[in-house]
């Protein structure tokens, strides 16, 4: 019986190409999901990688992507050694197999396993070469005959405004040119004229494409699309990915994408966003992490004294500590997105040559990963081996990281803010006081900082000045802050009193 309701969990990379040791990298979040990174980090290698793990569906007529279309092997690379893990789950008839892990390697001249076993699913590719137009590609110089067909169809329809919606144009006709040499050419007409791809622009082109194989894509498709920002301006991407997460959600698709476009950012609450670094021990994935933590990795260190923080109101927080200092001026804060990330990037940091940890500050937001045990076995997962001096490497790292301090467990950081808010008299804070103890209850408690933002009617970032403004003056401050305060004392005097 055919496969159903197939689900891409993660890859685990032991080798391939430039990818050594990748613990995970997850593909479950949101239906859709960005690879990110700098030139050459192995973004296009885990598109192929995904396509080569399926076969097609029984009876389908889906292209077979063998290892070879992809890893064709060479005299300076055969490919030998390559081995990754897919954990994947699927339904046949009434049976569900959950986390199931199938394998691949090639260890001499064969991939493994067979082709003919590999699990089934429907898989598109959408490589860069759907870039070039057609008119490029087209050797016939003299005049090209074709019979038009107009597609009329609801799924045409349906096909024809989404286009449309991206770029903002009122299409009447979506068509199928076939020439008498054999060849078909896709169709538009607009404003009263009607062309085929040959006069097509290449944005215009790759859109139709991609919106094409998408909608006609079979149920629990996976769908891969390298570069999918090239030729689009920023509008125009944000609404094709809007329209692709809609259709994916009510197809059960999933759509990973590569870019470099880092606008994509700003759809985090829709797109799962991975950042993949390199480094010649080690590969990593971040997950929904800011590029400013991958610029530092990459990059040179800006100031004596380095914070690293979840996301703006933890990078309030500090900033208003640092200024309780008087070391602005010594430290750079850069956020690093999700919690997990700061593991990683305290290993990405050490395998990157960065082994002084002595002006370097890690702040968990206090949530999660609040016991030292938890967090030392996080660190042994991304940074692992045998070296002897690994030990002390974890350990420069563990002594970094530090946590707001929310005393319940069941508390989020936000919650807290609003609860050392309410029911305090706070000269000069008047407005804010009267919101937090208006807002009873949220959906969700980490929205509890963007509500009282809200309601003041304020940029975020003015808003979480004035919030922390505000909760600075409290009594239960000095307590919230309580590690990252002793931390920064502890530094004082090499930077504030040395001056």
């Amino acid at each position: 019986m055919q496969p159903t309701q197939q689900v891409l969990h993660s890859l685990q990379i032991s080798r391939l190409k430039g990818f050594k040791n990748l613990d995970e990298i997850k593909f479950d979040d949101k239906p859709l999901t960005a690879i990110l990174g700098v030139n050459g980090c192995g973004k296009s290698t885990l598109l192929h990688a995904l396509a080569c793990c399926y076969q097609p569906n029984s009876g389908r007529q889906g292209e077979n992507f063998k290892f070879s279309h992809f890893f064709t092997p060479t005299t300076d690379a055969t490919w030998a050694g390559s081995q990754f893990s897919m954990n994947h789950s699927y339904r046949v008839e009434q049976e569900r197999h959950n986390h199931q892990i199938t394998t691949y390697s090639k260890q001499a001249d064969r991939w493994a396993p067979r082709y003919s076993t590999r699990p089934e699913r429907d898989v598109i590719f959408i490589g860069i070469r759907t870039c070039v137009p057609t008119i490029e590609t087209e050797s016939y110089t003299s005049l090209i005959r074709y019979v038009t067909t107009t597609s009329s169809d609801v799924l045409s329809a349906t096909i024809l405004l989404k286009v449309g919606t991206i770029f903002n144009r009122n299409y009447t006709e979506l068509n199928s040119h076939n020439s008498t040499g054999g060849k078909r050419y896709s169709g538009l007409a607009y404003g009263g004229i009607r062309y085929s791809s040959l006069s097509m622009g290449a944005g215009e082109q790759r859109v139709l494409l991609i919106i094409g194989l998408v909608f006609n894509a079979p149920k629990y498709s996976l769908i891969l699309i390298d570069e999918i920002d090239l030729l689009l301006h920023t509008d125009a991407l944000k609404r094709l990915l809007k329209i692709l997460h809609d259709r994916a959600a009510e197809k059960s698709l999933q759509i990973v994408f590569t870019t470099h476009r880092e606008a994509v950012l700003e759809l985090d609450s829709t797109i799962s966003i991975k950042h993949i670094l390199q480094t010649p021990e080690k590969s990593y994935c971040f997950s929904d992490t800011k590029p400013d933590a991958i610029h530092r990795l990459t990059g040179q260190q800006e100031r004596p004294i380095e914070i690293f923080v979840e996301d703006d109101m933890a990078k309030a927080i500090v900033t208003k500590e640092l200024a309780h200092h008087s070391m602005q001026r010594f430290a750079a804060i850069t956020p690093y997105g999700a919690a997990a990330n700061c593991f990683a990037l305290g290993a990405g940091l050490l395998l990157r040559g960065h082994d002084d940890f002595s002006n370097k500050l890690i702040v968990l937001d206090g949530d999660i990963y609040r016991s030292e045990s938890d967090r030392l076995e996080r660190i042994k997962a991304v940074l692992s081996g045998t070296e002897s001096d690994l030990p002390q490497k974890r350990s420069n790292i563990l002594a970094a990281i530090k946590e707001f301090n929310v005393g319940n467990p069941n508390i989020t950081p936000e919650a807290k803010l609003h609860l050392m808010l309410r029911n305090n008299s706070i000269v000069g804070h008047e407005e804010i006081v009267q919101i937090a103890n208006s807002i009873e209850a949220v959906n969700d408690t980490h929205s509890f900082v963007g509500e009282i933002i809200e309601r003041l009617g304020v940029d975020r970032l003015v808003g979480l000045s004035k919030i922390v403004d505000a909760a600075y003056t409290t009594a239960e401050w000095p307590g919230y802050v309580a590690e990252i305060r002793q931390w920064l004392n502890q530094r004082r005097a090499n930077f504030v009193e040395a001056q």
